[in-house]
């Protein structure tokens, strides 16, 4: 453990997390990226709504396996072994991908998972269904890319995972608006966004951490446990990217659900790639937080993240700005740029919240709670559904409706959070900082 005289300083925390704000950019550009070529299709409309979602679905295949970077950063900081990570994450993916496959490939399960469950009409079954058949690969490439992304987290290689985002970034970009060519649509979306993901699944495979032991003696125990320690993390993430699904679920039952649906789309892709940079606090608190001054810089200098972010949201929402950019970069009509652009002055929120739920979660991962992580999310979509029960009949709809209830959630799960590791963690916290400033106190304590 560090000395408080040797705590975490400002540079070195940029050091460690500017390439992990810039990889969570990188990643969200994807969204503008897609729904700016999208909005550019022979039928805009259709499109967006189509890739959204398709892509919906697919994020609830394949969000279990996000948790796989914080799982292993996790076990080979706490000194467990790679392997049995590995080997979890890659089968898990796989189950995930063949599910994907079946929604894609049969008729009947993409009827009942589009038109029934999510509520969609027929045109935008059809442009769902076929960019499924782009998308069904994603979970395991997840899986792979996850896993060796929390090797390099845990080996304080940052760089390589903020340069192979990049080239996913980039060959996303040119795959789709040379799509466009062929009249777009929602598959074009989906083919691009697998074929940057491969590459980016490659990259942070080849890259090395010389310096980090990644197999232990207690292989066999360590396998065991991993499952166990994973499945609250999963089920946070796999509620995470529920949230979508289920808010275009309940706009897709409202009086216009089309260009709600494209415009709630548009707001997502703008609000979360502005959001990103606070998207790594997760892995800030879980590999730089070791007693409670480490805790309060990495808290403050998150906080100074979350807030710069909230500000450029809230410029963006002015009139002036935000017309012209809905405008041009997403090439919406009059109807989609006013639906849209209400909503953004909600979405300013994002930053702040995304940055309580992240820095807080990974506080927990450290700590070995992550059925606490659990409970948070379980409770956050718990007060989504039960807000949008509330609101159904009062009239609000649009990106308002949408962005309102994301909002909404994140502050119920934000507030949770915060409570419980008063009681928790900060305890365990604050006796790490004791035995920092007077080790010979803890002297034969196991």
């Amino acid at each position: 453990m560090n000395s408080p005289g040797g705590l975490i300083t400002a540079g070195r925390f940029a050091r460690f997390y500017t390439p992990l704000a810039a990889t969570s950019l990188l990643l969200t550009a994807t969204n503008p990226i897609l729904a700016a070529a999208l909005a550019r299709s022979v039928d805009p409309v259709t499109a967006l709504a189509g890739y959204s979602v398709a892509f919906a679905v697919c994020g609830v295949l394949y969000a279990p396996l996000f948790v796989m970077q914080q799982v292993a950063a996790a076990r080979l900081l706490g000194e467990a072994s790679f392997s049995p990570v590995k080997r979890f994450a890659y089968l898990t993916g796989a189950v995930m991908s063949l599910a994907g496959a079946l929604i894609a490939h049969t008729g009947v399960a993409g009827e009942i998972v589009f038109a029934s469950v999510v509520g969609v009409g027929p045109e935008v079954l059809n442009e769902a269904v076929r960019a499924m058949q782009f998308l069904w690969p994603v979970p395991f490439l997840t899986a792979v890319r996850a896993a060796h992304q929390g090797r390099l987290v845990a080996g304080h290689r940052t760089f390589p995972i903020a340069a192979a985002t990049g080239g996913r970034t980039g060959v996303l970009a040119v795959v789709s608006f040379a799509l466009l060519a062929t009249g777009g649509g929602a598959w074009v979306g989906a083919a691009a966004f697998t074929g940057g993901l491969i590459v980016e699944t490659l990259v942070v495979m080849w890259s090395r951490t010389p310096d980090l032991q990644l197999e232990r003696e207690d292989c066999e125990a360590d396998r065991e446990n991993v499952a166990r320690f994973s499945a609250p993390l999963m089920v946070n993430v796999l509620l995470w990217w529920a949230t979508p699904l289920i808010i275009n679920a309940v706009l897709a039952r409202t009086a216009d659900p089309d260009p709600a649906l494209a415009a709630f789309g548009v707001v997502e892709a703008m609000a979360w790639f502005i959001a990103a940079p606070v998207g790594q606090l997760q892995h800030a608190s879980i590999a730089l937080v070791e007693c409670s001054e480490t805790h309060r810089r990495v808290r403050g200098w998150g906080a100074t993240v979350a807030f710069s972010m909230m500000a450029v949201l809230l410029v963006l929402s002015v009139p002036a700005i935000r017309e012209p950019v809905l405008g041009y970069v997403f090439a919406l009509d009059a109807d989609l740029v006013a639906l849209a652009g209400a909503a953004l002055p909600i979405a300013a929120a994002y930053p702040l919240l995304y940055a309580i739920r992240q820095y807080y979660q990974g506080l927990f991962v450290r700590s070995g709670r992550t059925g606490v992580v659990g409970a948070g999310a379980v409770l956050r979509v718990a007060g989504l559904v039960a807000a949008a029960l509330v609101v159904q009949n009062t009239g609000l709809s649009g990106a308002v409706l949408g962005v309102g209830l994301a909002v909404f959630g994140l502050t119920i799960e934000g507030a949770f959070l915060v409570r419980y590791s008063q009681r928790e963690v900060m305890p365990e916290l604050r006796a790490s900082r004791a035995a920092a400033v007077n080790p010979e106190a803890f002297e034969g304590v196991a």
